[in-house]
Parts: C-alpha cells; structure tokens; sequence
C-alpha cells in the first residue's frame, strides 16, 4: 500500500428511525498516517520568537525564557532560521532572520534581553512577520512562537489583522500566555486559523518544556496543506466542524458550493492519529440504506516528495422503522461528544458572563462539570463548580480559574490524558 494518510469513520447512530422531521447525526471521522517512514527528513524551519519583556517579566519568568531560547537555538539545524523579537512600550529586533549556525553568537544575543516598560503587542508581531518574511525557503514550516505575561492596550485589533495576514502567508502563531493577566480572548481570536494555537502556562517552570515541545511539533511536520470536503446528500447540512483530538478547536468549514463544505486544517505536526467531529443534519428518509456524507482528505508529504495526494470516504446510514430502533449512541463517539459539549458549555458560559447573564452563564457552568465528572475528569470538574458557585455570589469568576476551566477542557493544560492524548 502507498504511503498516505488512512480516513475511519464512526457514526454516533448507524441506524434512524424513519420519522417526518430532520434528526442530527454525529461522524467520528479519525485519521491516520500508514506506510510512512517512522523517520523521515525534517522540513527546514523558520521561526520567529515574540517576547514579551515588559516589567511584569522581570527575575524567574524572563530568565526561564531565555534559558528556554538558549534550548531551542541547541535544537536548530543549520538549514533552519531564527529570528528574536522582542516587545514592550516598543518593539526590538534582536535576532535578524538567520541560519541558526553561529550559536554562541546567538544566545549572546539572547543572554542580553531585559525587561522593562509596559505592554503593546501589535508592534512586536509586526515585526516578527517582517522577519520570518526575509527568510527564504523552498519548502518547510514557517511559525511565530509568542510569548505574554500581561495583556496589551489599544492594539488588539491590530494584533488580529496581523496575525491574519501572517496566517494568510502559511505563517502559523502559537500563542503562550504565562500567569493570569493576559488576555485569552485576543489570543484565542489571532490563533484562530490553521497552523495556529494557544496554550496557558501555569507557573515559570513549565516554559522551557513547553517551548522546546512546540519547536519540536514543528520540526516533526509531515504532512501539509491538509484539505478536508464535505459533500452531503441532497436536503442534508454540516452544521459544525471540531477537532477533538489531540486538543479541541472549532474549525471554520465554508459552503464553497451547494452541498459541498470545504476546511483548511494546515500542517500535521507528528504522525500520531487525529480526530474530528462531524455535526450533521439529516433530512426525513425513507426506510432503506442511503449514502449521507462524502468525505476527501487531500494534502501533501513534502518529505516523501509526494504533492496533492487524497482519501476518500463514503458514509451510508440505514433507516428503519421507528419501533424497531433503539437510541444508543456509539461509546467512542460519545465519549468525545461529552468532551465537546463541555467545552461548548464553558465557552457559552462566558459570552452569557460578559453580557450580564449571570444566572445562564451560572447554569451553562454547572452543566459543564457535571459532563466533566460524567467523564472522569474530577479535578477540573471540581474547578468548574467552584466558578460556577463563585460567579453566582459575586458576578466573577477568578483570572485564573477561567484559564484552567477554558484549557483544560479543550485539552491543553498539562493533565496526565492531554499527555497522553498529545505524545
């Protein structure tokens, strides 16, 4: 078999009723590399760091970053590029994009940041996408790696536009924030896009691992451009779109024509499996067995040499007579749903919270922990309910909890099964 990505798919309920009205269905679709290489080529990489060195990341925070660079530039090739920029009151670039070949002059470099003034981020990407841009490579991963400790003033949507314009140049962001006073909502907002994500840092300790685990995600990249259609039978709609696995994001699936949903799902760091979830609308069909849904997975192994490869997937559902059909939802699926409607409910509760809902967002809060302890996730159910109960006595929830609540459910704070899932 040649080399390429497997598709597997697994309906929530491979049999429904034949009743009057629309039902929804849910599509496990899980994906995975077969025949390839477990060692293959590394693509070059060009990566641009953003530091923030305002006041607040003066002593341990700033020096666990340095000391987190210093790793990184050990980690480059010479056919990889580094760039440093670093931002408060202003933005500095102290490492043009180079080769990462002269190392001890580069962490020099790195060894004389220091911190000072306050916090405006927009700048410092500027410049960042100014300098990953100088640097030329015929294939391989482009990334900004961004670090914040505190939240930015009067640029936000500046941030966006230009972490857009880096996304819309196959640049990616990963956005890091460390303690409790950045703003997770600008983050997530700029990583919103393919090749792009944002992860919470509890404490100082954690950097070092964590940059040198992303730098390592990106120099693992072995498959690009990844595309995934949706084409469904006449009177049938995709409603959603998210990845579960190995963390949650919501994707943005666009109707390209009538019928037909397209995704950009970007580069796949690592050849571990991924995992989606389909949410699909189906119309009244009568008894028999109908095809639903067909999906294509098309995308490129740059290190294979092998461009515009595809898989494809046709899903059928049978349809039975109401009596004779039970309502058993498959316990894969089911297990990833409840992981999905916990982090939805989460999300609610925080628009609800900003618009002075207080008593919905309490509500949509308590339900989440109550699917997270269904799930075995006690710890961060016991988080859930004590916002939950926080929100209702003062109308707040604490900077900190609703980091924890938010990471933790999509699946990126350090628990042992986002370990697991993530390795």
């Amino acid at each position: 078999m040649a080399p390429g990505i497997q598709l597997r798919s697994t309906l929530s309920r491979s049999v429904l009723p034949d009743v009057a009205e629309e039902q929804l269905i849910y599509v496990l679709l899980e994906v995975s590399a077969h025949g390839v290489p477990t060692t293959m080529p590394k693509l070059p990489l060009n990566l641009c760091l953003v530091i923030d060195r305002s006041s607040s990341m003066r002593g341990e925070r700033l020096q666990q970053v340095k000391d987190a660079a210093y790793r990184i530039v050990d980690m480059l090739g010479e056919d990889d590029y580094l760039s440093l920029v670093t931002f408060n009151d202003r933005a500095e670039v102290v490492i043009s994009a180079q080769r990462a070949r002269n190392k001890g002059d580069l962490k020099r470099m790195i060894g004389s940041v220091e911190a000072a003034g306050g916090t405006e981020m927009a700048t410092g990407m500027a410049l960042a996408l100014q300098e990953i841009q100088r640097a030329i490579l015929g294939r391989g991963v482009s990334r900004i790696l961004l670090l914040t400790d505190g939240r930015t003033y009067g640029d936000e949507g500046r941030c966006v536009e230009i972490a857009r314009r880096a996304q819309g140049r196959s640049v990616g962001l990963t956005a890091l924030g460390i303690g409790n006073e950045w703003n997770e909502d600008l983050l997530e907002t700029m990583t919103a896009r393919e090749n792009s994500r944002t992860q919470y840092i509890t404490s100082a300790g954690e950097i070092a691992q964590i940059f040198t685990d992303e730098v390592t995600r990106m120099h693992s990249v072995f498959a690009q451009d990844v595309q995934l259609r949706a084409e469904v039978r006449p009177g049938a709609m995709l409603r959603s779109l998210d990845r579960v696995r190995p963390f949650i994001a919501t994707l943005q699936a666009i109707e390209e024509k009538d019928r037909v949903w397209a995704a950009s799902l970007g580069d796949w760091p690592g050849s571990d499996p991924q995992a989606f979830l389909l949410e699909v609308v189906v119309p009244p069909l009568a008894v028999g067995d109908h095809p639903l849904l067909r999906l294509t997975l098309r995308y490129s192994l740059p290190g294979m040499n092998l461009l515009n490869q595809e898989g494809n997937l046709v899903l059928r559902v049978g349809v039975r007579q109401a009596a004779s059909v039970g309502y058993d939802v498959d316990a894969t699926v089911k297990h990833w749903l409840e992981r999905l409607v916990a982090y939805r409910l989460q999300a609610g509760a925080w628009e609800d919270m900003e618009a002075g809902r207080i008593e919905e967002a309490t509500r949509r809060l308590q339900m989440a922990g109550t699917r997270l302890f269904e799930a075995g996730q006690v710890d961060l159910a016991h988080t859930v309910q004590e916002e939950a109960t926080r929100l209702l006595r003062s109308g707040q929830t604490s900077a900190e909890g609703r980091k924890r609540i938010k990471y933790g459910t999509r699946g990126l704070m350090n628990s042992g099964e986002a370990q697991e899932r993530e390795a």
